[in-house]
Parts: structure tokens; sequence; C-alpha cells
């Protein structure tokens, strides 16, 4: 399990550092050709307006399994405290509606692109269901890592290898 959690990191990890990338070229090079020479090219800014969609998708599932999500440390400190039982029951429960919610997503998501995902873009020429399978795609990987989060709690799961675990140190300040 501990193997499958790795590969599934690192290769979210990855799709989103690629996403980061294209973005910052992408509106890079729409910045210089409409500011210098008044070109603009559509299908370009909607692949960077669905990227930018795509990291958000990507990394509020990532968050979750790095345990960087904001609502399961907010509210898990807020209703626990100190104790430890308590702060266990309060993540069980945020991650039990974070699972709600997901599932609701992925159902009416489903449903949704079975409905407009035969449209094709005015601009890529691509069917919109190109764009629209990453919502329950993403929303399904945060089940999983909410089920994740949840079994961690009671056997033995290693955490993810994740990035800078406060806003204010930097690794090596540790």
């Amino acid at each position: 399990m501990n193997k499958l959690l790795k590969i599934m990191d690192k290769t979210i990890s990855f799709i989103l550092i690629a996403l980061v990338g294209f973005l910052a070229v992408g509106v890079a090079i729409t910045i210089v050709l409409r500011y210098f020479f008044g070109l603009s090219f559509s299908t370009l800014e909607e692949f960077l307006t669905m990227a930018f969609i795509f990291t958000t998708l990507f990394g509020s599932a990532l968050a979750i399994r790095e345990r960087q999500h904001i609502s399961i440390a907010f509210l898990a400190d807020k209703i626990a405290g100190e104790s430890r039982i308590k702060k266990t029951i309060s993540v069980v429960l945020v991650d039990l509606s974070i699972i709600f919610v997901s599932a609701v997503m992925v159902y009416y998501s489903c449903k949704w692109i079975g409905q407009v995902g035969s449209f094709v873009s005015p601009n890529s020429h691509l069917p919109m269901a190109a764009y629209y399978i990453f919502v329950p795609i993403t929303f399904a990987l945060t089940i999983f890592y909410a089920i994740v989060d949840i079994l961690s709690r009671f056997v033995n799961i290693e955490d993810s290898d994740s990035g800078y675990t406060t806003d204010d140190v930097l690794p090596e300040d540790k």
C-alpha cells in the first residue's frame, strides 16, 4: 500500500509541476504576443484556463494526502484542542464529509459529462468531455486520499513526502 501511495503522490506531483510550468510559460507567451505583436490565441488561452482549473483539482486531492488541506487542520484543531482521541474523531468526521461531497461530485459530474460532453469547444475543437473528465477523476482521487487519511489514523501508513509542513518554516530551518 505504501509503495502504491508513493507512486501516486509522485505522479500527481509531477502532473502539478508540469501544469504550473505550462501555465508560467503559456502566460508569458500570451503576454509577449499580445502586448508586443498584437496577437491573441484563444486556443492557448483556453488551455491555460483548463490547466489552472486542473491544478486546483489535482492540488486539492494531494493536499488531503499531505494533510495540508485547510479544513482538516483548522477544524480538527478547533474541535479537538489537545485531546488525541477528539482530534482523531474530528479528522475522521471531516474526512467523511469530504468523501460524501466528493462522491456527490463524482456522480453528478458523470451525469453532466453524459449530457454536455459531446459538445465541441469552439477554440480547441476538442469535445468538452476531454476537459470535463478530470472532474470525476480528481474527486475520485480525493475520495481515495480521504479514505487513506482515515485508515492512517488506525493502521501504519507512511506519510507523504510533502513540501513544507508550515508556511513560515523552511525544511532546513527545522
